[in-house]
């Protein structure tokens, strides 16, 4: 009996998918950062100080941001509604 290989198409391109998505990852997760960034940079300009506080605009939305990222990330884990095996 012979083992049959795979053709070295479908290992190049199981080769290539291994590759494609964590690069893509890494480049949408670094244009994401880069995005906020330059959204709360854009912000600062926008109201530098109001009441003593400086650069209240970008505050706030830092803050939504956090509380948005952290409702989203406890709803993705299920907040412990799902019962164990």
């Amino acid at each position: 009996m012979t083992a049959k290989h795979p053709r070295p198409d479908y290992l190049k391109d199981r080769l290539l998918s291994a590759l494609l998505v964590p690069v893509s990852v890494v480049l949408v997760t670094a244009a994401i950062v880069i995005g906020i960034g330059e959204l709360l940079l854009a912000l600062a300009r926008v109201r530098p100080e109001l009441g003593g506080v400086k650069e209240p605009l970008s505050i706030v939305v830092a803050l939504l941001l956090a509380v948005a990222v952290l409702v989203g990330a406890s709803w993705l884990a299920g907040g412990g509604r799902r019962p164990h095996p």
